[in-house]
Parts: C-alpha cells; sequence; structure tokens
C-alpha cells in the first residue's frame, strides 16, 4: 500500500522460518516501507534497513485509515489478527499469538509488544482488507471490509469514532462465492471482490447500492 506521503509499505511473511520475524537483519516477518524508488526513507527505524516494524508471522492485507496503517494477519492454528502498525513497533511473532497471556507475559513486557486489537480463534484465514469511507453503501462508512479464506465470508469491522478501536462486527456473503481473497473500493463507492477457489471457479463479484 502507498502512503498520502508517498511511501511504499510491504508485508512480508516469515517463511516457514520462525525465528526471523525477531531478526532485525532479515526482512521475513516484517512490515517494509520504501520510497517509490526503492531507496531506503531517511526516516525509517534504521536509515539503512526497510523495516518498519516487526514480528509478523504472515500478515495478508495493509490499508491505511486516515493516517493510521492496518493490517490483517495470518495466525498458525489460533489468532488471526487485525493490528494497528506503529513505527519500530514489535508484534511478538513467534513468541507471542494474538494476546499477551499467561507466560507470553515476560516476553511482552520486555519488548513491548504490541498487541492486536482484534483477534480469531480458530483461525478463519483473514485475508485483503481495504477502508470503507463513501456514501453509496452507508451502513458500511467507517469499517474495514476483510476477506477470509478458511471462513469464506467478508468481514465488516465497525471501527469506533476515532478509528483505534472494532466495536462490531458483521458477517457478509458467508459461504456464497466461496473463499474469498481480496477487495477494493472504487472512487464512487462499489466494492470488487475476488476469489480464490481454484480452476474455473473464481470471479470478480461487484458490490452496490440497489436503490
Amino acid at each position: 500500500v502507498i502512503s498520502a506521503d508517498e511511501k511504499l509499505f510491504i508485508s512480508t511473511g516469515d517463511a516457514s522460518d520462525q525465528s526471523t520475524s525477531q531478526n532485525f537483519s532479515s526482512l521475513n516477518g516484517k512490515i517494509l516501507r520504501v520510497n517509490l524508488d526503492g531507496s531506503i526513507p531517511a526516516d525509517n527505524p534504521d536509515p539503512a534497513s526497510p523495516v518498519w516494524s516487526l514480528g509478523h508471522r504472515n500478515a495478508q492485507g495493509l490499508v491505511f485509515v486516515n493516517d493510521s496503517l492496518f493490517s490483517s494477519e495470518h495466525g498458525p492454528d489460533s489468532d488471526d489478527e487485525v493490528n494497528i502498525i506503529h513505527r519500530a513497533s514489535n508484534y511478538g511473532w513467534p513468541e507471542v499469538r494474538g494476546r499477551c497471556e499467561g507466560s507470553e507475559s515476560d516476553f511482552c513486557n520486555t519488548n513491548h509488544i504490541v498487541e492486536p486489537i482484534m483477534n480469531w480463534t480458530p483461525t478463519i484465514a483473514v485475508c485483503g482488507i481495504d477502508y470503507y469511507t463513501q456514501d453509496l453503501i452507508p451502513q458500511w462508512k467507517n469499517s474495514i471490509l476483510m476477506c477470509t479464506l478458511k471462513n469464506a465470508r467478508l468481514v465488516q469491522l465497525n471501527l469506533s469514532d476515532d478509528q483505534k478501536r472494532i466495536d462490531s462486527t458483521t458477517d457478509y456473503f458467508v459461504d456464497q462465492y466461496g473463499r474469498l481473497r481480496d477487495i477494493c473500493i472504487s472512487p464512487e463507492g462499489k466494492v470488487f471482490l475476488c476469489t480464490s477457489n481454484g480452476g474455473n471457479e473464481d470471479v470478480i463479484v461487484e458490490v452496490t447500492r440497489i436503490n
């Protein structure tokens, strides 16, 4: 995703090597930030590294809500997450799954772990996300819309007025189109979903308001 100040943010998975997510020298399990020409911004946490945040397992979606960067992230068999991404912050993987609990507390306190604003157990295979701020579908305004693979639905994450927490969730198109991979929103407010079913079963779905 590209920010308003024209920086490119890129999510990377841990590539099945959990040790890399907490290693600042590795690009795995991170959110990266670069200039549009591929160079490293001088105000990155380390001006010699594209790493913006660490401790991620497998972030699937990124979207800006005003100045805040949100991510959707796959957990292993528990704790899919939605996070707000902060500069130079640690999100805990693999030492922490979801929120800081029990034996994870010491690591959380020592490393100032940022907890997700929402998590799901069992996992629902969260995927692409986008932010709805248009008027065409008013009940979705000020919501993050999130695709899921395992649970095959579109989830509305209704944000609080300050956009720092999720106040409620609503499911749409449950098992109607199969696995939903990604989403985008047109300037006039139409929503487009792409499926991930394989073979000849994949479609683009257009969602709009019928007056």
